[in-house]
């Protein structure tokens, strides 16, 4: 059976029209025809009905059982030269998302560069929603995902590396650096340094917001969270971050919220993916390093 009869049919039964399908493969619409036929010869059976009055056509029931195959056919053809495309050197695509590629992923980089592993690595930042599409379509090879609850996906198999909380984070010198714990009602007549909505700390503001029915009145957004740290330390606001973003400055307090939030980082790979040596050993020393971070 012919690859190339296989994938005109397949856009046939996505296009559903001879005319966009020629369009759409750059081909006359003659040769549609002609790889249809070889296909029904092939086969001996009827795989459309054609309407020439209206330009429309519908699968015959074997023609439904062939698409359904043509379709896992060449998604398998796909996966497979993904997979022997790796076997000849091509770098393994890490996705890290911002905040855990700061604040993170620099000792596991270490380790990686203790193991010569570090040269194989492609980095590639995107934030943790869109990370997690790119897994699904196979644009990377693994990824650390940020999460609010630990992951649960029918195609994503993960790992959880760390467990983190959300703190309210205040200046060393405004009052609230000397409280305990604070809800969001202890704070919500503040000024809010609040990060944009590609950052999770901005779905866990507003899940804040709302669920206590309160609209601070001044909020300032920014997408840099260096911005919002140095706006935090100099007093301007308060903000709701991860303890790992701050936990290291001497000009920031971080306090526990009262109901806690979790804010859980994992190791994320496609399920069925195929994982070379290397990969496996990329995997095996994010995960054996887990109590030193």
């Amino acid at each position: 059976m012919n690859l190339r009869d296989l994938e005109y049919f397949n856009c046939l039964c996505e296009s559903k029209s001879f005319t966009e399908t020629a369009k759409l493969l750059y081909v006359s619409q003659p040769s549609i025809t002609m790889s249809l036929r070889r296909l029904e010869k092939e086969l001996n059976i009827e795989l459309v009905i054609r309407d020439h009055n209206k330009n429309k056509f519908s699968l015959t029931e074997a023609g439904k059982v062939l698409e359904k195959h043509t379709k896992n056919i060449l998604q398998e053809i796909k996966e497979t030269s993904f997979e022997i495309s790796k076997l000849t050197g091509s770098k393994i695509k890490l996705g890290v998302p911002p905040i855990i590629g700061a604040y993170f992923f620099p000792p596991l980089m270490k380790k990686l560069i203790k193991n010569n592993l570090a040269q194989k690595i492609e980095l590639v930042e995107k934030g943790s929603a869109a990370m997690k599409n790119l897994i699904i379509t196979d644009d990377v090879d693994m990824a650390l995902l940020g999460s609010l609850a630990p992951i649960e996906n029918a195609d994503i198999n993960s790992t959880i590396l760390k467990e983190d909380a959300f703190m309210v984070c205040v200046s060393k010198n405004n009052p609230l650096a000397k409280e305990a714990k604070l809800s969001i009602n202890d704070i919500k007549e503040e000024k809010f340094i609040v990060l944009g909505d590609s950052y999770i700390h901005n779905k866990v503001f507003n899940d804040l917001c709302l669920k206590n029915n309160i609209s601070p009145a001044n909020v300032y957004y920014t997408d840099e969270i260096q911005t919002a740290k140095s706006l935090i330390a100099s007093d301007l606001g308060i903000g709701i971050m991860i303890n790992m973003a701050v936990k290291n400055m001497d000009t920031i307090k971080a306090i526990p919220l009262s109901t806690e939030i979790l804010f859980y980082i994992s190791i994320v790979i496609k399920k069925n993916h195929y994982m070379t040596l290397q990969e496996k050993n990329i995997k095996a020393i994010l995960t054996e390093n887990i109590n030193y971070l």
